[in-house]
């Protein structure tokens, strides 16, 4: 039964993932802004696409995902 949840877990955080780097990914590449500063937000948001299921766990976690990070 743990291992059924640990899956279930492990797929919506692999979707989560994937959903938020290309939603990074998409901003990355449409914005008009300088390549340093892109590259650097680019990278801030791929590490939180990475950690997203603990930045749900607290008030500022949600609130910087769903602004966009």
């Amino acid at each position: 039964m743990i291992f059924a949840l640990l899956r279930v877990f492990g797929v919506i955080w692999i979707v989560g993932f994937i959903a938020f780097a290309l939603a990074a990914t998409s901003t990355y590449l449409f914005s008009s802004a300088d390549l340093p500063d892109r590259t650097k937000r680019w990278s801030a948001r791929l590490t939180t696409a990475l950690i997203w299921p603990i930045a749900l766990m607290s008030m500022a976690g949600r609130t910087r995902l769903l602004r966009g990070f």
